[in-house]
């Protein structure tokens, strides 16, 4: 009686299934026929025909030298890990909280991960009379779009009126006073890129 084959170890299905796709899609991205990627490969189109449909699991050999004439590591056939998608979307209805020291003063975060982006804002929602410091130094840039209301900003001994529509835009490593001058809450995208 024979034995029962083992129960393949989790995740490692997955692996296997994806190396035809990636084979196909990087072949077709280089604009090659499954004859043209063979003789490249020094593998007969069959095989590579079968390995793209999945109708067979490539010997290391194969996986080798397919990953050579597409100019890959090999490590990229075999690699169960997600991508990482390259846009960060911030749905408006899911904009996460982001904490403020400010009184009367609300932040929702519109930018992607502080991780993988220089680029960090808020749309910003300041009560009326509510104020607020940028004390620096850090370096970077800061930029403030009024959407609704009037703030003013003292600045390296400058004073600012940015109202609806207008846009303050300086450098990160000045220290700044804010404050709501209108009547009525003002809301301004306020945004704030890390030196490198």
């Amino acid at each position: 009686m024979a034995e029962p084959e083992p129960e393949p170890i989790p995740g490692w299905a997955s692996v296997v299934d994806a190396i035809g796709p990636k084979v196909r899609d990087l072949r077709q991205q280089a604009g090659l026929s499954l004859q043209q990627l063979a003789r490249r490969a020094d593998v007969s189109a069959a095989s590579v025909h079968k390995v793209e449909r999945g109708d067979m699991v490539p010997t290391i050999t194969t996986l080798l030298k397919l990953a050579a004439a597409l100019e890959r590591p090999i490590g990229h056939f075999v690699d169960d890990r997600v991508p990482e998608p390259v846009a960060s979307l911030v749905p408006a209805g899911a904009r996460p909280a982001v904490a403020s020291a400010e009184p009367a003063v609300d932040r929702a975060g519109i930018t992607g991960p502080g991780a993988r982006f220089r680029l960090q804002g808020t749309v910003t929602e300041v009560g009326e009379g509510a104020a607020g410091a940028d004390d620096g130094p850090r370096s970077g840039e800061v930029l403030v779009h009024v959407l609704d209301g009037e703030l003013t900003f003292e600045l390296a001994g400058e004073r600012h009126v940015v109202g609806p529509g207008d846009t303050l835009h300086y450098p990160g490593d000045r220290p700044s006073v804010w404050r709501n001058s209108g009547s009525g809450p003002a809301r301004a995208v306020w945004l704030a890129l890390r030196g490198s």
